[in-house]
């Protein structure tokens, strides 16, 4: 039977970034739906020649980053409506409300489809005190709202995503369902819970991480017990938080490693006992799911996953919490099985909202707007 056809539009994270990488979350899930669908996949930006999609087709505009986000935006509208028109689509499924979402809803109407709309980021969020947040500015604020309300279902990738949704937009029908991860590339790995701790940080970093909050929780807990902190991501800051952990005298406890490939997360993950991340908001938090399949105890503040799972899985603190985090970790390290408990329930959630399980989901959805 021919499979039907399904539209992607995404601002980016897919074609290019870092090792070709982009967002490996997205790039997986494209793999995934592609075996159920005839996926093509638009993107508000440039794609490398050297990216090649497994099973789908991918489209990104042909102007490098810099260009203005009207003249990107027109241009993929333009290129959707022409390949409707040359093989039509079924529905719509876009990734983040603006610019992407805004364009499947507005294509969508045009052409009389059924649109889509996953919120996988800070769309409805505003922290003044780091300029971050799509709502911070009016006019996107007003875009997304309308937006949120024409498209025809807004999917949220966790619980504390879903209650943001909520209380910042209206909309005709929102559902939950977490991005999901291949199992096989996050192996459980037993390993005794003894000092020195392993502890592990995997994210960029940025403002709205907020690393002082993680480094100064590590501190409180690395003077009560021997640890080390591996830290993984970007470093946006210029180098202010490798100078906090200085100015600490942490040098020889915290390890700064840069930006990993997603196939060398593994070897960090296999020596951790605890995963920290300390955001000031976050949607969900792949690192949660990599680390929970790992085998990974995860401790934060309740923020994304880590707010859905708190007591039941993860150990969770108010954002900025550094003191009751660290009361929370070094606590958990004192019971063992506690810890194993949260591992185990952990590596159970992991297999129950896995790659496979987050594109069933989808199609259920997907049928439920087109039909078999």
């Amino acid at each position: 039977m021919k499979k039907k056809r399904i539209a992607f539009i995404v601002n980016g994270g897919i074609g290019g970034g870092f090792g070709l990488e982009g967002n490996r979350w997205f790039i997986e899930l494209c793999e995934e739906v592609a075996k159920e669908y005839d996926l093509v996949v638009f993107s508000l930006v440039n794609v490398v020649d050297r990216f090649e999609p497994k099973g789908y087709n991918l489209i990104g505009v042909p102007f490098e980053g810099y260009t203005s986000i009207l003249i990107r935006f027109n241009w993929l509208s333009a290129k959707v409506i022409y390949q409707h028109f040359l093989n039509k689509f079924h529905l719509i499924h876009a990734f983040w409300a603006f610019p992407s979402g805004t364009l499947a809803m507005l294509v969508g109407k045009l052409l009389g489809l059924k649109t889509i709309l996953t919120f996988a980021g800070g769309e409805v969020t505003n922290i003044p005190s780091i300029s971050y947040g799509q709502f911070r500015y009016e006019r996107v604020k007003k875009i997304i709202k309308f937006t949120s309300k024409n498209v025809d279902v807004l999917i949220a990738p966790s619980n504390y995503q879903a209650r943001k949704i909520r209380d910042a937009v209206l909309f005709k029908r929102l559902e939950v369902i977490p991005f999901g991860i291949d199992l096989k590339k996050f192996p459980v790995i037993e390993k005794p819970l003894h000092s020195p701790y392993q502890f592990i940080y995997v994210g960029d970093i940025n403002k709205v991480k907020d690393l002082p909050t993680l480094i100064r929780t590590f501190t409180i807990i690395c003077h009560k017990v021997e640890a080390r902190l591996a830290i993984m991501g970007l470093d946006t800051l210029n180098g202010e938080i490798q100078a906090m952990v200085r100015k600490l005298n942490l040098t020889d406890k915290i390890t700064f490693h840069g930006r990993q490939l997603n196939s060398e997360l593994t070897f960090f993950l296999r020596k951790a006992h605890v995963l920290l991340h300390t955001s000031l908001s976050d949607a969900q938090i792949v690192a949660v799911n990599e680390a929970l399949a790992s085998g990974v105890a995860v401790c934060g503040t309740r923020v994304g996953l880590i707010d859905d799972l708190e007591d039941k899985i993860t150990i969770a603190v108010p954002v900025g919490d550094a003191d009751w985090l660290a009361e929370k970790v070094l606590t958990l390290l004192e019971n063992q099985a506690r810890y194993k408990e949260l591992i185990e329930k952990g590596v159970d959630w992991s297999k129950e909202n896995d790659l496979i399980a987050q594109s069933r989901k989808y199609s259920q959805v997907y049928q439920s707007l087109i039909g078999n």
